[in-house]
């Protein structure tokens, strides 16, 4: 029988069937399913529509801003020509151009190779290409002009700057990039503010950035340059002078300055003056790689008390009989060289030169103890770059490299002139016996010595009945007999030899026998130089003094060298 889809209630009527009450429920859950797919597609249609305005909308804008920076440019052109009068054409190409992101080119041709666009022929150059020094400096800080100029910066390439660029105590809020240009009269950057100077491929003159600052990258790449001094400047960035010339007097000069990144002197890097980094602080870097010191003037680099936060490189270098590498009081983290671009014997000074280690280049002590040799005899008597060296070593797990390099220094030490006849001998005795402590092996070597000889001169003497008994009855016998009383202690040449070396130690031999200097030797026609026969005992009674000296000197140095009591 099938069950009955309705129940009746109280009253007996029946009941809606249960599908017919559920289907408004299920048909409302329908409906909140559909809900968020019509939002998503909704909002696709919204974002459709969107990208649509924007591609139509975009090319609008950037049509705008290319307008706004022409209609910018023709400003600067009519504010110049109100300031300055006419204008060549270069200047025309710079004033349109500087607030965009494009290169002003003076040069009809754009190829970096074209002998057009060498600066070393700037003499034949039109005055179509001609660039006032007066203008640039106007365009970067006149209060007017300046805002007009692009954020990335002023650039300008071929052109013949006239005149000294003067932008002395100025702030310039754009970079400055004058690439394969020809400025004769140099630049003035003294206590100017500035982003970043970028003079690739140029011939300038002098440059005069003293206490100037920087905060990005100087750039004096593949040019020709004169003096340049960056006296107590600040660069922010890096110092490049990859394959430049520097041919003035003063080639470069860094004194005092902060360079917070490398100070990089690559790729033929040539000058034939001094490098004057002394007191500067270089945040990463000063690296010399294929560079060339030329002429037959003092040349080479004076970096006395620099510190380098990175590498000192000097990987390389060609150099002449008077290139000098002057580290006095420098620190560097670490040093990377090769052993042909050493500057030549007296040319280079390490006193006080401070560094963890060497990340290339020679490692061994015999190579760097040639290297120290270069110094000139007044810093050859220094004892700190010894220190130095052999500290590195010994950090670096050489410790007999650390050795090798702790007795030269000694050497040096007691070869200096320095110091009296008495205490050269002391030293001269600390070398040979205990390596002045760093070898205290080296002794028993020499206790070995003295008493195998002492015992063969003993044995000697005692045949000869040179060394007698020091008892009365003992020395009768002996005499007679050759031999003592069987109560007496028999004679042993080598516990003789060892007792009467060794301090503080008895064996019962010394007290019992002794040279006598009466007694003469036993076989005299061989001896016949000895005289009467009485000098043999007498020389043997002072070698036994001798050898009682040795002992107490040599055993205690022994072992004071074993417990460090005498190293440096």
């Amino acid at each position: 029988m099938a069950p009955n889809r309705c129940r009746p209630d109280e009253s007996g009527e029946p009941q809606p069937k249960l599908l017919e009450r559920r289907m408004p429920e299920q048909l409302l859950n329908l409906a909140m399913i559909c809900k968020p797919q019509r939002q998503r597609l909704a909002m696709r249609s919204s974002i459709i529509a969107a990208l649509g305005g924007l591609l139509l909308v975009a090319p609008m804008r950037a049509q705008a801003h290319r307008n706004g920076q022409e209609a910018a440019g023709v400003e600067l052109e009519n504010m110049a020509r109100a300031e300055f009068g006419n204008l060549s054409q270069a200047e025309i190409n710079m004033l349109h151009l500087a607030p965009t992101r494009d290169v002003a080119w003076a040069s009809p041709s754009h190829d970096i190779n074209s002998p057009l666009n060498d600066p070393a022929n700037a003499a034949t150059w039109g005055p179509e290409r001609t660039v006032r020094a007066a203008l640039v400096e106007w365009l970067l800080s006149d209060p007017a002009a300046a805002p007009k100029v692009h954020p990335s910066g002023l650039a300008v390439k071929g052109a013949a700057i006239k005149g000294l660029l003067d932008l002395s105590y100025l702030r310039i809020g754009t970079p400055l990039m004058l690439v394969m240009c020809a400025i004769p009269d140099g630049i003035d950057l003294r206590y100017a503010n500035y982003q970043s100077l970028d003079l690739r491929l140029s011939r300038v003159g002098s440059i005069n950035g003293d206490q100037s600052i920087a905060t990005g990258d100087v750039l004096l790449r593949y040019g020709h340059y004169g003096d340049v001094s960056f006296y107590r400047a600040e660069i922010g960035g890096n110092l490049e002078l990859n394959g430049g010339q520097f041919v003035g007097e003063e080639p470069l000069s860094a004194v005092d300055a902060t360079i917070r990144g490398d100070a990089l002197f690559h790729e033929d890097f040539t000058t034939s003056g001094i490098v004057d980094f002394r007191l500067a602080r270089i945040g990463r870097s000063l690296s010399f790689n294929q560079a060339h010191f030329i002429g037959k003037g003092d040349n080479g680099l004076d970096a006395g008390r620099v510190t380098i936060s990175g590498t000192l490189y000097w990987v390389d270098v060609t150099t002449t009989p008077r290139t000098e590498l002057l580290l006095s009081d420098a620190h560097a983290s670490a040093v990377w060289d090769n052993e042909k671009s050493w500057p030549a014997v007296g040319n280079l000074a390490l006193d006080g030169f401070v560094y963890n280690g060497f990340d290339g280049g020679p490692q061994d002590a015999e190579a760097r103890l040639r290297w120290l040799a270069l110094q000139p005899p007044a810093l050859l008597s220094q004892p700190q770059p010894y220190r130095q060296l052999a500290e590195v070593l010994r950090a670096s797990g050489r410790p007999e490299g650390a050795t090798q390099v702790e007795i030269a220094r000694e050497n040096m030490i007691t070869n200096s002139g320095r110091i009296g006849f008495g205490e050269r001998l002391w030293r001269c005795a600390l070398d040979a016996v205990i390596g002045y402590g760093y070898r205290p092996l080296r002794a028993i070597w020499w206790i070995l010595g003295f008493v195998a000889f002492g015992a063969a001169l003993f044995r000697w003497g005692y045949e000869q009945r040179l060394i007698t008994p020091t008892e009365a009855d003992a020395y009768e016998a002996f005499l007679q007999r050759g031999e003592p009383p069987p109560y007496y202690p028999p004679f042993s040449s080598i516990v003789y030899s060892l007792e009467n070396f060794l301090p503080v130690v008895e064996l019962h031999q010394g007290q019992y026998w002794r040279p006598n200097p009466r007694h003469r030797p036993r076989r005299s026609r061989r001896i016949t130089r000895f005289g009467d026969g009485t000098l043999a005992p007498r020389l043997l009674r002072v070698y036994l003094w001798i050898h009682i000296l040795a002992g107490w000197t040599i055993t205690p140095l022994l072992f004071a060298g074993l417990a460090g009591l005498l190293r440096s």
